[in-house]
């Protein structure tokens, strides 16, 4: 009987064991890939195993000798745990997940909103928030269209006579950091006061909402030129769907901009509920997925286990997700180019390289300038042209009032040649892929 036990123990932890291994494909909504969870549950399966085999090679006795090594061996190992928790707390290293849950919870104060044209800003919401004084200075520009634009767009009367240039990018192409009335966008305004330039910029998107803003407003606003502000990280913006950000507020009114959706490391897009996204906003991390991984990350040794874990992911997945948002953007830009030509409206990409990038091109920016080059976009390479003094201060990014005058002064350039030419070709700073 004590043998068929034993056998059944054995049986026991290989089916735990091999549960783990296969949970993903088990259980519903599970993702293909080992996680924490997982490698604890196999290990617990194996231990049962190899402890009644054991137990079943001894004979079924344990011998006290045995007993009182073990129970040392465990005294110790908790002695040094503990120890080495209490180092990791003296030298300042915080706990993954937070032990006490906050007084207070980010409040969600959203100002726009996403629907098939792609995201605006909520033209009454950001208006009576200017007037109270919530906000002030550029997050204060908005048309009754929701887009960041001094004026409304409109068809005059001599619409037909008068030369037309759609803006279409991010926070870059709204004019972040730039004094109001010196973004790019703005200076290209200014200087061609005949002109009718619409800004219909929207902050944190990608190369999917620029597309659908086209769509939605090219048939009446009719652009000769489109000039589209691309920004590296649409690499990852375009795995997304366009509703790829809210914001909230904490107690002390600071805003905050959450990403609803994550992007696990098969290159999955998960949508979060409202208390994951407030949990994010609030801590900066998302909430723990189970009970184990929480009571880990609550204490400093586990810590340093699940950030360990997160390098590694990351490590593994960068090329997996670059691909996949490669491949995401050509074909987005490929549409873009088609619903322009079919217009039909000139497609100019400024190609906004980071502050890095301007010391040294990196993989994603070479790898934008190929796409322009295989899909025959016309772009300007801004990297030969800007320098590090052209960008705000960590962590803002985004260019001063200086390089968005720099920018302006180019792109206004490349716009005279436009319409006294009719093409692109006599610009200096624009490269015509053939």
């Amino acid at each position: 009987m004590a043998a068929v036990f034993r056998g059944f123990l054995i049986l026991l932890g290989m089916i735990i064991a091999l549960f783990g291994i296969g949970a993903d494909y088990i259980l519903p909504g599970a993702n293909p890939g080992l996680n924490l969870p997982q490698l604890l549950i196999i290990a617990l399966g194996f231990a049962i195993a190899v402890a009644a085999y054991r137990f079943y090679r001894a004979g079924g006795r344990f011998r006290a000798g045995r007993w009182k090594s073990a129970l040392a061996l465990w005294l110790i190992l908790v002695f040094t745990l503990l120890i080495l928790e209490l180092l990791l707390a003296i030298f300042g290293i915080s706990a993954y997940f937070g032990s006490r849950e906050p007084k207070y919870y980010n409040t969600t104060q959203n100002n726009f909103y996403c629907d098939e044209a792609g995201c605006r800003y909520d033209y009454d919401l950001v208006t009576e928030a200017c007037a109270k004084g919530k906000w002030k200075g550029r997050p204060c520009i908005v048309n009754r269209q929701g887009f960041p634009d001094h004026k409304d767009f409109e068809i005059p009367d001599d619409f037909v006579d008068r030369n037309r240039i759609l803006m279409l990018g991010d926070s870059f192409t709204h004019g972040f950091s730039a004094d109001v009335g010196s973004s790019f966008v703005e200076a290209v305004d200014a200087r061609f006061p005949g002109f009718m330039v619409w800004n219909a910029a929207f902050k944190s998107t990608a190369t999917n909402q620029a597309l659908a803003t086209f769509e939605a407003l090219a048939p009446l606003l009719q652009p000769h030129l489109t000039v589209l502000g691309f920004v590296m990280n649409d690499f990852e913006g375009n795995l997304t769907p366009i509703d790829s950000w809210f914001v909230t507020e904490d107690a002390d009114g600071n805003m905050a901009f959450v990403r609803p959706y994550r992007i696990d490391q098969w290159g999955n897009v998960i949508r979060l509920d409202e208390a994951a996204l407030h949990y994010f906003a609030t801590f900066g991390i998302h909430l723990p997925p189970n009970e184990i991984e929480r009571l880990l990350g609550s204490s400093r040794l586990g810590t340093l286990g699940l950030r360990l874990r997160d390098s590694i992911i990351r490590l593994n997945i960068e090329d997996r997700l670059f691909a996949k948002g490669h491949a995401a953007t050509r074909e987005y830009l490929r549409q873009l180019r088609a619903a322009a030509t079919a217009r039909p409206s000139q497609v100019l990409a400024l190609l906004i390289p980071s502050v890095d990038d301007v010391k040294v091109a990196s993989e994603r920016f070479l790898a934008a300038v190929a796409l322009m080059e295989e899909l025959e976009l016309p772009y300007m390479n801004l990297r030969g042209n800007l320098t590090e003094a052209d960008y705000a201060p960590p962590p803002d990014g985004h260019w001063n009032t200086a390089g968005h005058l720099k920018v302006g002064q180019l792109l206004g350039d490349c716009v005279q040649v436009f319409f006294d030419s009719g093409a692109l070709g006599g610009c200096d700073s624009v490269v015509l892929p053939e």
